[in-house]
């Protein structure tokens, strides 16, 4: 596979610092993301062919110029998709497919909590959640990207540097909402989950405040995971709450379930009602600071590394 486009996601970070769960040892290459063109394939192949556009995902090596993977981890490129779009879909689209779609089985009314509003995942949450006829509330970390989220589907965006998130939300809805959508983790956690609503369920998909502009601090990231609230199996009973934890990047046997849900997010595209928004784009050469700007956590949107530069 000639590769013509990355997506970056928290977990190339993670795996890059030695903390993503079955992340290789080093030396390994990164990298979960591509977009592309097939060069080649096996004997055994039989749904795609050389020259064919695709998107797809690997277990670790598309920070790279060729990647070789299974078939089963490939996708057609839709007509009109360019190869950014589809290195910035499959990550983020599946995020919070799963979350809102399989896991908090989101209804048509109901309100949903988004953190990290204006990210990549955030905002495939904002526009799937929108699908769904949901009620999107989103918190973002800067005023900047308080336009961004509610262009994208967001009924209304707080900053929680300069508001109380939890009282506005109170203030806003106060049988509390139905889906809290968490990448965030910390307190983040802990102040979201009093806000759940009787029969609300929460989904935790990752705990990116363990990390800062200077990497990962292991003695900081201990002291986030432990003011994290914790929640007892007995008191879920009743409380009338669920609790959902998953990683796509270590989810094995579900193959078959994640084309399924591709297929049905590509679908949602080709209807225009979902896209990747792509926040920055560096060169290959620059895939080190490219990281670092992810790192900072001021990004919109998705971060995308141009491989091939001038495809379409």
């Amino acid at each position: 596979m000639k590769v013509h486009a990355i997506g970056l996601n928290f977990a190339d970070l993670f795996g890059r610092m030695g903390v993503y769960p079955g992340s290789p040892k080093p030396p390994f290459i990164p990298g979960l993301e591509f977009s592309g063109l097939i060069s080649d394939v096996g004997t055994n192949v039989t749904q795609f062919s050389g020259g064919e556009r695709v998107l797809g995902y690997s277990r670790w090596g598309s920070h790279a110029e060729y990647v070789c993977v299974s078939e089963h981890s490939v996708l057609p490129l839709p007509e009109g998709m360019s190869f950014d779009e589809g290195a910035a879909f499959l990550a983020t689209g599946l995020t919070a497919y799963h979350g809102l779609v399989r896991l908090a089985n989101t209804a048509p009314g109901e309100t949903i909590l988004v953190h990290a509003a204006a990210g990549g995942v955030g905002l495939a949450v904002l526009q799937l959640g929108r699908a769904l006829r949901a009620r999107m509330i989103g918190t973002v970390g800067h005023d900047a990207k308080i336009d961004v989220a509610l262009s994208h589907g967001a009924d209304r965006v707080i900053n929680y540097r300069r508001k109380d998130f939890a009282e506005e939300i109170r203030q806003a809805c106060a049988e509390g909402v139905d889906v809290v959508m968490d990448g965030v983790g910390g307190r983040v956690f802990s102040v979201s989950w009093d806000l759940l609503a009787p029969m609300g369920r929460y989904v935790l998909y990752g705990v990116a405040a363990v990390t800062g502009q200077r990497g990962l601090n292991r003695l900081k990231a201990a002291g986030v995971l432990m003011r994290m609230k914790t929640v007892l199996p007995s008191a879920l009973v009743s409380a009338n709450k669920a609790i959902f934890g998953f990683n796509l990047g270590t989810l094995r046997g579900k193959e078959d379930y994640l084309r399924a849900a591709a297929l049905e997010l590509l679908s949602l595209y080709t209807r225009g009602l979902m896209k990747p928004i792509i926040g920055m784009r560096f060169r290959f050469d620059e895939i080190i600071a490219a990281h670092e700007y992810l790192q900072t956590r001021r990004s919109t949107g998705k971060v995308v590394v141009r491989v091939v530069e001038g495809g379409p």
